[in-house]
C-alpha cells in the first residue's frame, strides 16, 4: 500500500513535507491535477491532488476553507508546485498554517519534477503492488494444488492456506463437527462461527457470509458441487485483501476433496444399507444384531430408527445422512429414507438441522435385534409429521388424546353426553364427575383418590356407587372403567377443539 510517507521517501521526486506531518500515513490511490478552487467536487477520495495554487486566495480564511474541502473530501495530501515561472516561488504560509490545522499533508513540488512525474510515480507502485498480488495468487495456488495433490486432504490444503495467508481455517461438517483445521484449537472456534453459519445455512451451496470488525474478518463458505457438504469457516486479520484472491481456489480445492471422499464412502453405505435392510425386516437375536452391526464397523449399542420423507432426491439425502449422523445405517426405502442411528447420537437434533422442513418420524430406543419394532414406529409417524409439520416421536403418537383428536367433535360430544348422561342429569353431576375422574386417574386407588379430592374415602366410595348407580356400569370391570375414561377424554378434547 503506496502511503504519503513512501511517496517522499522517493528520492527522484525530492518531495519536502511543509505540514501535517501526522498524516504521512494516509493511503494514496492515485493522483491528480486540479486548478479549480472546489476540486473535490470532482474527486472520489484517496487521490493526492497536485495544484499550482493558481485561483487559490492566500488569505488565511481562503486557504482554510480550501484545505478543509480537500481534507473532507478524503484527499491524503495536497501538493503545490514552486517555480520561478509559476504563481508561488514558496509555499506560502497562511496554507501550510490552514493544512497543519486539520492534519492534511501539504508537500512542495520542486521547479525540476513535473507533474506528470508524481503522477507516473503514484500509478507506477499501484502496477507493481498489483503484479506483485498477482505472482503471490499464483505461487498460492500452486501450493494449494499441489497440498491437494498430496496424501493430507483438506487438513493439508488448509495447512498451506495459513501459510500464505496467515489466516485459520476450518472445515467443519453440517452438523457443525469439525473436519479439519490448519492449527488446534478449531472446535472452539467453530462455536464462534456457530451464528454465522446458522444465518445462511438455509442457502445451500448459495450461502456464504462475512463478518468484518476492524480487526477481523470471518467468513463462510458452502463446500460442495451439486449439494453442500460441509462449511469453510475462515478467520483472519482484516487488513489481508490479497488473501481474497486465493479464496475460490480454496473453496473449489476443498468442495473436490469433500466429494472425493463422498465417492469413497459409498461402498460402506452400501454395506450397511443391507444390514439395515435384515435389521428392519424383523426381529432378531441381539447376538445376531450385534454381529451384522460388527460386520460393517459399528458396535452393538442399543439403537433408535427415523423416516425422512424424500419423494425426489432419495439416493442424495440418503448419503447426506449417511455422512453427517455418526454410526448411522441408512437406506432408501421407496420415497422414504430410513437410518438407524445408536440412541447416544441426537437424531431429533441432527434431523433437526439437516432436515427441518421436511417429514420425518422418529422410533424409540431398542435393542439391536429390535430395530425393526423402531423401525415400524418411524414409518407410522410420518403421517403425523406430514400433519403437523413438525417431525413426529413416536412418543408424541402414543396418546390417546391424539388418537381422539382425530375424531370429529361432534362425535365425540355423542359419545360423551351417551356414556355420562345420566350423571350429567344429577344434581351432584359436578361432584359426582370429579370423584369419577380422580378415581380414574389414581388407578382405583380410594386413598389416593381421596388425598386428590381432599375428602374422606368413604365419601369417594359413596360418590362411586352413586356413578355406578346413574351409567349402570360397574368399577370392577375393566371394560366399563375404560368407557367412562374414554368418555372424560373425549370430554376434554371437543371441548379443547371448540376453544380453538
Amino acid at each position: 500500500m503506496l502511503t504519503v510517507e513512501g511517496l517522499v521517501a522517493d528520492p527522484a521526486l525530492q518531495l519536502e513535507v511543509c505540514a501535517g506531518r501526522s498524516g504521512l500515513d494516509r493511503p494514496i490511490g492515485a493522483a491528480a491535477v486540479s486548478e479549480l478552487l472546489t476540486p473535490w467536487l470532482w474527486l472520489q477520495g484517496g487521490e493526492l491532488l497536485l495544484t499550482i495554487g493558481l485561483l487559490l486566495p492566500v488569505t488565511p480564511e481562503g486557504c482554510a476553507e480550501y484545505v478543509n474541502g480537500l481534507d473532507a473530501a478524503g484527499v491524503p495530501a495536497l501538493g503545490i508546485g514552486l517555480g520561478s515561472d509559476l504563481r508561488f516561488q514558496e509555499v506560502p504560509a497562511e496554507l501550510i498554517a490552514a493544512a497543519e490545522a486539520v492534519g492534511l499533508p501539504l508537500l512542495a513540488v520542486p521547479e525540476p519534477i513535473p507533474f506528470i512525474a508524481v503522477t507516473k510515480a503514484v500509478f507506477a507502485f499501484h502496477a507493481r503492488e498489483e503484479r506483485r498480488q498477482l505472482e503471490w495468487a499464483l505461487r498460492t495456488q500452486r501450493a494449494l494444488t499441489a497440498a491437494a495433490a498430496a496424501p493430507g486432504g483438506s487438513a493439508a490444503i488448509l495447512a498451506a492456506h495459513a501459510e500464505a495467508t496467515g489466516r485459520t481455517g476450518l472445515v467443519v461438517d453440517l452438523l457443525g463437527r469439525l473436519l479439519a483445521e490448519s492449527g488446534s484449537g478449531g472446535a472452539a472456534l467453530a462455536e464462534e462461527f456457530v451464528p454465522l453459519v446458522d444465518a445462511v445455512r438455509g442457502q445451500g451451496l448459495l450461502g456464504a457470509g462475512v463478518d468484518v470488525t476492524p480487526q477481523r474478518r470471518r467468513e463462510v463458505h458452502p463446500l460442495g458441487s451439486r449439494r453442500l457438504r460441509a462449511w469453510l469457516l475462515l478467520d483472519g486479520p482484516a487488513d489481508v485483501p490479497s488473501s481474497h484472491q486465493v479464496t475460490g481456489d480454496l473453496v473449489s480445492l476443498l468442495s473436490l476433496e469433500q466429494e472425493r471422499q463422498h465417492g469413497l464412502g459409498a461402498a460402506q453405505r452400501r454395506g450397511r444399507a443391507q444390514v439395515l435392510g435384515r435389521l428392519a425386516r424383523a426381529t432378531v437375536e441381539d447376538l445376531v444384531a450385534v454381529k451384522w452391526l460388527e460386520s460393517v464397523g459399528l458396535p452393538g449399542t442399543d439403537l433408535r430408527a427415523a423416516a425422512v420423507a424424500a419423494p425426489t432426491d432419495a439416493e442424495d439425502l440418503a448419503a447426506d445422512l449417511a455422512g453427517a449422523i455418526p454410526g448411522a445405517l441408512v437406506r432408501v426405502a421407496g420415497e422414504n429414507v430410513e437410518l438407524v442411528a445408536p440412541v447416544a447420537a441426537d437424531l431429533a437434533a441432527a434431523l433437526a438441522t439437516l432436515v427441518p422442513t421436511r417429514a420425518a418420524g422418529i422410533g424409540i430406543g431398542v435393542r439391536p435385534g429390535a430395530v425393526a419394532v423402531s423401525m415400524r414406529q418411524a414409518r407410522s409417524a410420518l403421517p403425523e409429521s406430514r400433519i403437523s409439520g413438525r417431525h413426529a416421536h413416536a412418543s408424541d403418537i402414543a396418546s390417546s388424546r391424539l388418537l381422539l383428536a382425530a375424531v370429529e367433535p361432534d362425535r365425540l360430544r355423542a359419545y360423551a353426553d351417551v356414556v355420562l348422561g345420566h350423571i350429567d342429569s344429577s344434581e351432584r353431576a359436578a361432584e359426582l364427575l370429579r370423584a369419577l375422574t380422580a378415581f380414574l386417574d389414581q388407578n382405583g386407588h380410594w386413598e389416593n383418590a381421596a388425598a386428590a379430592l381432599r375428602v374422606h374415602r368413604h365419601t369417594v366410595r359413596n360418590r362411586i356407587e352413586a356413578v355406578e348407580q346413574l351409567t349402570g356400569r360397574r368399577m370392577s370391570s375393566a371394560q366399563d372403567r375404560q368407557e367412562l375414561w374414554l368418555a372424560l377424554r373425549a370430554r376434554d378434547v371437543s371441548r379443547m377443539s371448540a376453544e380453538e
